[in-house]
This record gives C-alpha cells, sequence and structure tokens, in this order.
C-alpha cells in the first residue's frame, strides 16, 4: 500500500503576496482619511476666513451708519490711508496691504484701522492712548481695498464719489500653502 504525503496549505510566496496585497489597501485607506482630515480642517479656515471679511465689512458698513465717536466721522474716511484728501489732508483710515487679525477690534470699533491692525507682536495705539493689546490670530492676515467708483457724464455725482468699492481679502495658512477668500462689494454715501 502506497501512502501520499500531500501537504496542502499555503506557501511563503502566497502568504507575501496576500500580505502586499493587504499593506496597499491599508495605504491607500490611511492616505483617504489623512485626506479627508485635511479637507476638513481647511474648510473649517475657508469659513473662519470668510467670516473674517465679513466683519470686517460689516463692521465698515456700521460705522458709516451709526456716525459714532472716535469711529469713522465722515464719508472721506472710508478709505485707504493716502486717499481721500480733504484741504490737502488724507483722510483715509484703512491700512494697506497684508495686515495681521486681532480678536478686539480697537477703540473705534471699526475692524482694519490702525488701532486694530498694526503690524508685529506689540499693541497698537488707540486714539486716546490706550493700547489694543488684544491676540492676533496666528495663520490669517487680511487687506482691505477701497476704491473710488465714478460714472462719467453724471452730473448728480458733481458733490464728489458718491460710490466705493470695498474689496476684503482673508488669506489663511493650510499646512504650507496660503488660501485666499475675498468678499467685494459697493458703499455708497448718504447724509
Amino acid at each position: 500500500m502506497k501512502q501520499h504525503n500531500s501537504q496542502s496549505g499555503f506557501s511563503y510566496i502566497d502568504v507575501m503576496i496576500a500580505i502586499t496585497i493587504l499593506m496597499v489597501g491599508i495605504l491607500g485607506a490611511t492616505a483617504a482619511i489623512s485626506m479627508s482630515v485635511m479637507r476638513s480642517m481647511e474648510t473649517d479656515k475657508r469659513a473662519l476666513a470668510k467670516q473674517y471679511a465679513y466683519s470686517t465689512l460689516e463692521s465698515i458698513f456700521t460705522a458709516r451708519d451709526m456716525r459714532r465717536p472716535r469711529a469713522l466721522e465722515g464719508w472721506s474716511q472710508i478709505g485707504n490711508v493716502g486717499t481721500n484728501p480733504v484741504n490737502g489732508v488724507h483722510q483715509g483710515l484703512f491700512l494697506t496691504g497684508w495686515t495681521p487679525i486681532r480678536r478686539d477690534p480697537g477703540l473705534d470699533g471699526v475692524i482694519g484701522t490702525a488701532d486694530d491692525a498694526c503690524a508685529g507682536t506689540g499693541g497698537c495705539s488707540n486714539y486716546d492712548g490706550t493700547v489694543n493689546s488684544s491676540q492676533i490670530i496666528t495663520n490669517f492676515e487680511r487687506k482691505v481695498v477701497i476704491t473710488d467708483l465714478t460714472t462719467p457724464n453724471r452730473p448728480f455725482e458733481t458733490h464728489g464719489v458718491l460710490r466705493r468699492q470695498v474689496d476684503i481679502t482673508v488669506r489663511y495658512r493650510v499646512n504650507t500653502l496660503w488660501r485666499e477668500e475675498k468678499v467685494s462689494t459697493m458703499i455708497a454715501r448718504f447724509e
């Protein structure tokens, strides 16, 4: 009688191939999960950036409408620093270029002016000599650009510029890349 010594099972090569296929699947799933987490963090920062831009815009409209002391005292102040001359004196209050975003809008309550958008880690001087040393929000910066809009051949605009375009861009850092959110609108003079 002949005895067959048949061994059935997996060889080492079969096991190595199965492990390789399993590792490729695990690495793919890990990459997908990590990309999902990164996108989730980016979405949160994007929403925050958009909200910072809208808050800035809202503070400009509120200051124009409320005419509070120490805030915007007239139409000529709705502009970037170095613009809107009245009797040879520039009236614009909004800083140019990329500026840090602070938690407190400063004494005037208007976001993007010298009392809350100053560069550096120190505080920003207020009109009454106090210092706005509120926390700077890291990885976010803001730029406010205000441009006069004139319409040729419009006789009712003889009193000066009646409309301005306001562009607010907030950039935020996601890992090593900067992303931007922009809000634009038009503001009109009324008195």
